[in-house]
């Protein structure tokens, strides 16, 4: 089989692939004999198996027509798809087969196949991007920044004796407190009379709520309303004004351990110094694993910006299934129920759909963004470039072939592809570094 002709089509909502294949005589006649073999194995009365006459054969599956039909089929079920994968072309949906004429012996024989395919899109610039990045070498801030980060780690809650103290931003309160809705007194769940400490200014409650019990000491009771809203708009008891009752138990305030030799041999090291090395060594190991990935990301969400247009909906729509069956498969990995995740997480089903379309928008418009880059260049793929994508399997060599013997050498070259220039626009990158 031949491709005679790969046409692009765009109806303004969607693109699609139509491609006109021919088969040659040959193949026609090798497809013919195949079927009639196949029906030539029936029980016939008056005919041993295979010896019954073209005639016959085409009378047990209804007439010459219905038999090329069953030609055209084994035709194209057995010769198509290497010829399609050959091309290049990546069907989003089952394709259809489109036959106008029918099939006769001694005759090439022609079809169409068509079907959705990701859209073509353009940059407004393919010029190098320009992107922030951290300094490869590791910095004091960096190791002084992390030796922090360890030492809240190990932080310890002190009670404050002082009986006189007044409370005060960054203390923590130990308080026992009901609190229910003033629109209609319903208590709210799970606060009635519910022993708590919070952080004061720390997010533990409504900015509202702490300010209400600043200057407050302990033994103190509180009654008040406030305004159940986050800093950044949310709550977690609902709409309107709460009331709140609050017993002051008493108050503690956060330490954190010396910097110094006790809590250096604590984490291993020898004294402070030697913790600082060690510090400063496993952020090098650690930039020089992430900081080539996300010079990639950066680079590749810098040209994203570029595409002009939107990312047609039909598309966005086919690889949001992907990125549910992804979803799927990796809570099936942890053997966990979809349902009992949502609520484990406390995650509104909209609310996760909406991140689903999310991701899949931003990855429909990385693919585009990508092989617009590819396309731009005009570049060629080798076979390196293939050999490339299996590095680090066992047997490189087999599992390209696996992907092959199942026609997904399309996907292979898709693949490189993306890689391609994923890796042009990392290394072509105009570069700010930035602590």
């Amino acid at each position: 089989m031949q491709v005679k002709d790969i046409a692009r089509e765009d109806d303004g909502e969607r693109q699609e692939a139509v491609l006109t294949i021919v088969a040659s005589p040959e193949e026609v006649k090798a497809a013919a004999d195949e079927f009639f073999r196949q029906v030539g194995q029936r029980e016939i009365p008056g005919f041993r198996k295979g010896k019954a006459p073209r005639a016959v054969l085409e009378q047990q599956v209804g007439g010459h027509e219905n038999a090329m039909g069953g030609v055209t089929e084994i035709l194209i079920n057995e010769q198509a798809f290497p010829v399609i994968d050959s091309t290049g072309v990546i069907f989003l949906d089952e394709p259809s087969f489109n036959v106008d004429e029918v099939l006769e012996e001694g005759t090439s024989f022609t079809f169409t196949v068509s079907g959705p395919v990701a859209p073509i899109m353009q940059l407004s610039s393919y010029d190098p991007v320009s992107i922030d990045m951290p300094p490869e070498e590791t910095t004091d801030a960096e190791v002084e920044q992390q030796i922090e980060q360890l030492r809240d780690h190990y932080h310890t809650f002190v009670d404050i004796e002082d009986p006189d103290h007044a409370a005060e931003m960054g203390d923590y309160v130990r308080a026992t407190m009901t609190i229910s809705n003033n629109a209609d007194g319903r208590l709210v769940s799970g606060i009635r009379n519910t022993k708590r400490m919070m952080g004061l200014g720390e997010g533990t409650m409504p900015l509202s709520f702490d300010e209400k019990l600043l200057g407050a000491k302990a033994g103190d009771d509180l009654e008040f309303d406030f305004e159940a809203k986050n800093a950044d708009g949310t709550s977690e008891y609902g709409d309107g004004d709460l009331h709140a009752q609050v017993h002051i138990e008493g108050f503690r305030r956060r330490e954190v351990p010396a910097l110094d030799d006790a809590f250096a041999a604590k984490l291993g090291s020898a004294d402070v110094d030697d913790l600082r090395w060690q510090v400063r060594r496993n952020i090098g190991m650690q930039k020089a694993e992430e900081l080539p990935k996300l010079k990639v990301d950066r680079a590749i969400d810098a040209a994203m910006a570029r595409l002009e247009g939107e990312v047609p909906a039909y598309f966005a729509d086919f690889v949001r299934q992907d990125v549910g069956r992804e979803f799927m498969q990796n809570l099936k990995e942890q053997g966990v129920d979809l349902q009992q995740w949502m609520l484990q997480n406390s995650i509104d089903g909209d609310a996760m759909k909406e991140d689903i379309a999310r991701e899949a928008e931003r990855r429909a418009a990385i693919d585009c963004t990508l092989e617009a880059v590819f396309a731009h260049h005009g570049w060629e793929l080798t076979d390196a470039d293939i050999d490339a994508l299996f590095e680090g399997e066992d047997d490189p060599q087999a599992v390209r072939a696996s992907w092959e013997a199942a026609n997904r050498t399309a996907d292979l070259r898709k693949m490189a592809r993306r890689s391609k220039a994923a890796s042009w626009l990392a290394d072509t990158a105009n570069v700010t570094v930035v602590e």
